[in-house]
């Protein structure tokens, strides 16, 4: 009985063994995690009367003016966090009044070795300038690859204001799993951007 159980298992093993080591060749699909993109009921109108700045936004977003800078309030109150919950994401904005001590040209360096910044884990940086129909000018940056922010930008009047922007979203940061959400918060900034407008 012995010698007969002992027998089917040296058969029986190594026929499991290969049928276990088989790979199977079938193709799937490519697959990307299920995600409930946001639809706007309304569109919001940001018209602080303490900042130099109007724009519009889908109303799925939380304004958030309470920020702090390395656990200090910032210098200027129109700092503030555009917060998407349904998306895990944030556009951070920080404001500067344009004086000779924060020029211009500094600020734009400024903006640009920030973003810059994540060039070790970016795929690229495609920088683009922008002007919308309010006479507004800036400069977006698109950054591929597994980079903490894949979306920057500015916009300034040259004169008086400056206004710099990044989005980030709270999770580790994968190209290939956050693209088309970045897509679609991109078409939201864009969006933003195309409706700022300064104060006269």
């Amino acid at each position: 009985m012995q010698k007969n159980l002992f027998r089917l298992l040296l058969v029986l093993l190594p026929a499991a063994f290969f049928i276990s080591c088989e790979t199977d060749t079938t193709p799937r699909p490519m697959g990307f995690p299920k995600v409930n993109y946001p639809i706007a009921k309304d569109t919001l109108l940001y018209n602080d009367p303490n900042c130099p700045y109007t724009f519009l936004l889908p109303d799925y977003y939380e304004i958030n003016n309470k920020v702090t800078f390395f656990n200090q309030a910032p210098e200027n109150p129109c700092w503030m966090n555009l917060i998407c919950k349904d998306l895990n994401a944030t556009i951070y904005f920080s404001y500067k009044e344009l004086t000779d001590e924060t020029s211009i040209d500094r600020l734009i360096e400024d903006a640009y070795k920030l973003t810059y910044k994540h060039s070790s884990r970016a795929d690229f940086i495609e920088p683009q300038e922008i002007e919308n129909q309010f006479g507004v000018k800036g400069l977006i940056y698109f950054v591929g690859g597994d980079a903490a922010s894949n979306f920057q930008f500015f916009v300034t009047d040259t004169t008086y204001h400056f206004v710099r922007g990044a989005l980030y979203f709270n999770s580790a940061p994968n190209a290939d799993s956050l693209k088309p959400i970045v897509q679609y918060m991109v078409g939201d900034i864009e969006g933003m951007l195309g409706s700022w407008k300064w104060r006269d």
